[in-house]
């Protein structure tokens, strides 16, 4: 009997009959397989762990081999591996154990650790029904049996996704760079969840600074609510600047997560500032024409824009001309100036003339869209001119000794000024002497008028002084009129013949 079976396995080639440390699995079930039929089999052993059969099993490990192969030949057997469960399996690891008379050449994957004719592959995870395969290369010099018992361990686990989500939020603040202090001051400030969680009891605060507010209020605060991931919100308002200058506005958002953001918008303030001066000609005489200039200029860091200067006319005064970009409308003259520069003063001016005497005052002001308004004043005084006319005759002429002669004498303002303190002395020939005067008085061959005080234009004066003649001759008279006005008084004669 025993000689029989050693003729039958030298007749075989090397069959590798891949031996019974598993099951085999046939359509998809683990089964329990017939003692002897395992051996005389080619084809796939399945064997599933822990627990022999596909049911309450996790690994299922298949097995596949050739049935004989030649001697010296090169061969190769696989594992596959799968996952029966609907979780993670981790540490797998197939252990081979193969008879001595087979010569191991390669696998794939490489074999993690060989020791004691045990090959160790460890397969590390599996994931939900996934599958690995194991092919081991090698030969078999001689006949014989080949025998290879394979086994495997895993760990089960429970496996569970915890979503980690990260709260962030964002806030941007926008508004003019620069503006008028006339200017509204619009500020848009946006808040987003920048975040992959949701944010709740978000609130913005915005403290305006010192000389900046919004409806008379310098503390706004913007209630947001929740904001879904990436989701934002917008809100605006206009804020108004009390005075020039830069201005720094700060804001913040926080949430209910406990995250913040911060955001500021700096706006430059301007504002021109205009001066005003006047210049004009201290005294005229009537009748001519004089100029008056105003000169506007601009002492602020932005321009004036829509500047206009309006000056009353004074009653009595024409208007001669303007300069251009100008107006006479109900006793004003208005200059249009457009837009006066910083640093870039304009002048604008009227010619004037008075029939009337008297001190006039030119007013003017000057405004504009963003400045407040400037004023300023100057005068000119317009006077006449005292024109005095000295008449005298003597009637008769010539005149006989002991006869009389009577001088008229006449004083006439013919300016347009007044004139004061005006008088004439008459110092009489020496052929002549004086007996009697309507007004004055008589010292010697001297009479003295009175002195007036006023003469206005056009008015005049008369006296009359009666001589009588004393020796005969060539009688010169001579008349001597002074007045306030005269810078030196005017003279005259008046020859009489005494016969």
């Amino acid at each position: 009997m025993k000689t029989n079976l050693t003729k039958l396995m030298a007749a075989m080639s090397c069959a590798a009959l891949l031996a019974g440390c598993a099951h085999q699995h046939q359509h998809g079930k683990c089964t329990a397989p017939a003692p002897t039929a395992a051996t005389a089999k080619a084809g796939t052993v399945s064997v599933c762990y822990p627990g022999g059969r596909d049911a309450g099993s996790g690994l299922l490990l298949e097995k596949t081999a050739p049935a004989e192969v030649l001697a010296g030949q090169p061969f190769d057997y696989s594992y596959k591996v799968s996952n029966l469960t609907d979780t993670t399996l981790e540490n797998v690891q197939i252990s081979d154990r193969v008879s001595s008379n087979f010569a191991a050449a390669d696998s794939e994957p490489k074999v993690t650790g060989l020791a004691g004719g045990i090959g160790t592959w460890n397969l590390g995870t599996l994931a939900v029904r996934e599958s690995k395969t194991i092919t081991v290369k090698g030969s078999c010099a001689d006949e014989g049996v080949v025998t290879t018992c394979t086994w495997a361990t895993y760990t089960p686990v429970a496996c569970q996704d915890i979503r980690v989500v990260k709260a962030n939020i964002q806030l941007t603040k926008t508004g003019p760079a620069d503006v008028l202090i006339s200017d509204p001051i619009p500020t848009t400030l946006t808040v987003k969840n920048t975040g992959s969680s949701a944010l709740s009891g978000v609130q913005i605060a915005d403290s305006l600074p010192a000389g900046l507010t919004s409806d008379g209020k310098d503390n706004l605060t913007f209630d947001v609510g929740n904001l879904a991931a990436g989701e934002s919100r917008e809100f605006k308002y206009t804020a108004a600047a009390s005075s020039t200058g830069k201005f720094v506005n700060n804001a913040k958002a926080i949430s209910a997560q406990g995250v913040s953001a911060e955001a500021s918008a700096t706006t430059t303030v301007h504002q021109p500032v205009l001066a005003i001066t006047c210049k004009a000609q201290d005294q005229q005489y009537k009748g001519r024409k004089f100029d008056v200039n105003y000169t506007v200029s601009n002492t602020g860091d932005a321009p004036a824009a829509g500047a206009t200067l309006s000056a009353t006319v004074p009653a009595g005064l024409t208007v001669v001309s303007t300069t251009s970009n100008s107006q006479v409308k109900n006793g004003s003259i208005v200059w249009d100036l457009g837009t006066v520069a910083a640093s870039a003063p304009q002048t604008v001016g009227a010619t004037f003339s008075s029939a009337d005497a008297g001190t006039f005052q030119f007013a003017g002001t000057v405004k504009s869209a963003c400045a407040a308004a400037a004023s300023t004043s100057c005068e000119t005084k317009v006077v006449g001119i005292a024109a005095i006319l000295l008449e005298k005759a003597d009637d008769p002429d010539p005149v006989a000794v002991g006869d009389s002669t009577t001088y008229t004498v006449k004083v006439t303002n013919q300016g347009s000024a007044d004139d004061s303190n005006v008088q004439v002395v008459v110092t009489v020939a020496p052929e002549l002497t004086p007996v009697s005067s309507s007004e004055g008085t008589i010292s010697g061959n001297i009479v003295t008028l009175p002195v007036v005080p006023k003469l206005a234009s056009k008015q005049s004066v008369s006296y009359k002084i009666v001589a009588k003649g004393v020796k005969a001759g060539d009688g010169h008279t001579s008349f001597r009129l002074s007045s306030e006005v005269l810078k030196s008084a005017i003279t005259a004669e008046e020859s009489t013949t005494v016969y």
